[in-house]
């Protein structure tokens, strides 16, 4: 993650991430990527909407809003 996260980007990398996780720890599938889909975008607002802390948005820079 900290390696990636970087070059390609939080919105990115962070769902992915977080999506490995609950399947490693056996939760089902498309629950997982519901659950890292919301938890990047609540993730995001919090720290880089709320606590203006900028978030790295690597390949998606020119998207950026």
């Amino acid at each position: 993650y900290v390696l990636l996260a970087n070059r390609v980007g939080f919105p990115i990398v962070a769902p992915l991430f977080l999506i490995a996780l609950f399947l490693a720890y056996g939760v089902r599938p498309r629950t997982a990527v519901v659950v890292g889909v919301v938890a990047m975008l609540v993730i995001h607002f919090a720290f880089y909407k709320l606590l203006r802390v900028p978030l790295p948005w690597g390949v998606l820079t020119r998207f950026a809003f």
